[in-house]
């Protein structure tokens, strides 16, 4: 009995010296509070915090012009950048010095509290500093008041962490598939028609969702658990080229990683196609069109009359097949040729993009609609303000003959209105024979008179498998039909 009082009065007199809810140290430890500390965090996790902020999600490039956005940085102004874009950033990098903090529980949160919506909120109105705190109000409270964590941070009073390797991924573990995709990537609805925004879908349109591999399985880093360096795989999608300096074409993990489908085979004559197909080609055979979670997968753009008018994809459509090796520099989102080295058929969807450009690069000036360079491109409120008899239309005549500053001089000249297809890499709704919306491509949807390729887009006179390759039968073995089941924590 003497031994049950002592341990009483001690968690008492613990108890009565804890802050806000009675769990300070949960606080620190378990940063319900969104804010990294080097004494508390930096003991185990050593030196992660300067590695997230050399990570290419927080050192983006303000400067990269999209033509999907068509933001102008010169004309609207960082701060304008942060309020627009800045919901989708971790924090850090160039929003730092608007008092925006890498925020390390925009992934690593657990509950499912985290108040994106708040915290994009408080960036919108150029609440800077507040707008990490104010995503974590709901988090904090439940991990603060958690019966469970309140009792390992009382018995850590005694022990030296026994209890907080156990239970620390409970509040801060690995990122989540509904952290990475459902809020900070479902802007990549309208440019891949991903259906990752709702998780209970997303398991019908993808064969490794329905298998509950998580986003990090693939997007795989180097390292261990607090040595990561936080490069979160991807490999070179088109519409976000590498500088030549800085690739990460084997940062993601390939189909045959030893970890995923080592092994598998199609049969010989499948497999030999392997050299210039890529899986993707064959297993997302179509895109879902209409009204997905998070928006419509993009047909069309035009920014022709200073505003963005846009068609979509209403109904189900087959991706664009092209080769491809990765970009590489400041071009738009382009593809290869047949002749270009290692390159592999890979799917897309070719968005038509129009837009204006000054006419200054002379590559652009000679093939408009055909070149990769980004160009110079027309800030759109010198767009909107061309329209000289105000009828919502804009010439090419009112657009070379636009005298910004009134001093009887045209400030472009030389513009040209691009009109030019646009490829965004797909990777994703990967079916297999029992899910998607469709069933793998075979042979006689590739060859045959009954193909669905665009032989001469590839680069071909005609079918170059004829007609004969749509009748051979392929046999399919699986050596690892799936990746290897994650082992996971069982939930307390």
């Amino acid at each position: 009995m003497s031994g049950v009082a002592v341990l009483l009065l001690m968690a008492a007199g613990a108890y009565s010296s804890l802050g806000y809810a009675g769990n300070d140290q949960i606080a620190s430890h378990y940063m319900t509070k969104g804010e990294w500390s080097d004494t508390v965090c930096g003991g185990c996790h050593f030196d992660v915090y300067e590695n997230v902020n050399h990570s290419y999600h927080v050192q983006v490039d303000m400067d990269r012009w999209s033509p999907l956005t068509n933001f102008d940085l010169e004309t609207s102004g960082e701060e304008e950048w942060v309020k627009e874009f800045g919901k989708y950033h971790p924090g850090g990098g160039p929003l730092a010095e608007y008092g925006i903090g890498v925020d390390c529980m925009m992934c690593h949160e657990q509950y499912g509290l985290y108040d994106f919506e708040a915290r994009a909120e408080k960036i919108e109105k150029g609440e800077y500093d507040d707008a990490n705190r104010a995503a974590m109000v709901n988090s904090s409270l439940a991990a603060r008041t958690n019966s469970v964590q309140f009792f390992v941070y009382n018995a850590n009073l005694l022990t030296p962490y026994p209890l907080l390797i156990v239970f620390h991924d409970d509040v801060n573990g690995a990122p989540s598939h509904t952290s990475c995709a459902e809020k900070c990537h479902i802007q990549d609805v309208e440019k891949r028609a991903v259906t990752w925004g709702s998780e209970e879908t997303y398991a019908e349109f993808d064969a490794h969702a329905k298998e509950g591999v998580e986003c990090a399985e693939c997007h795989h880093t180097e390292g261990f658990i607090i040595t990561s360096d936080h490069q979160i795989g991807r490999g070179n999608a088109s519409d976000t080229p590498d500088l030549p300096e800085n690739h990460f074409d084997d940062t993601m993990r390939s189909c045959d990683d030893a970890a995923c489908h080592a092994g598998i085979s199609h049969g010989a004559f499948a497999d030999s196609h392997m050299e210039f197909l890529a899986c993707e080609a064959c297993h997302i055979p179509m895109l879902p069109g209409g009204e997905l979670p998070g928006g419509k997968p993009l047909k069309t753009f035009s920014w022709q009359n200073g505003e963005r008018e846009d068609t979509y994809w209403e109904e189900d459509f087959q991706p664009a097949l092209a080769w491809y090796n990765g970009n590489f520099g400041d071009v738009l989102p382009a593809v290869d040729t047949r002749n270009d080295t290692d390159v592999k058929v890979t799917p897309f969807n070719n968005i038509t993009g129009i837009w204006w450009d000054a006419g200054t690069d002379s590559e652009v000036l000679a093939n408009p609609n055909t070149s990769i360079s980004t160009g110079d491109p027309i800030p759109v409120k010198y767009v909107k303000a061309a329209d000289a008899d105000g009828d919502g239309e804009v010439t090419v005549g009112e657009m070379q003959a636009y005298d910004a500053d009134g001093n009887g001089q045209a400030d472009y000249p030389n513009a040209v209105l691009r009109t030019v297809d646009l490829y965004y890499q797909v990777s994703h709704n990967i079916v297999s024979s029992d899910v998607g919306i469709a069933s793998p491509l075979t042979c006689k949807d590739c060859h045959g008179g009954q193909a669905v390729i665009d032989w001469e887009s590839l680069g071909y006179v005609e079918d170059p498998g004829g007609e004969s390759s749509a009748v051979k039968s392929i046999d399919i073995s699986y050596t690892r039909p799936r990746p290897v089941e994650v082992e996971r924590e069982p939930a307390f």
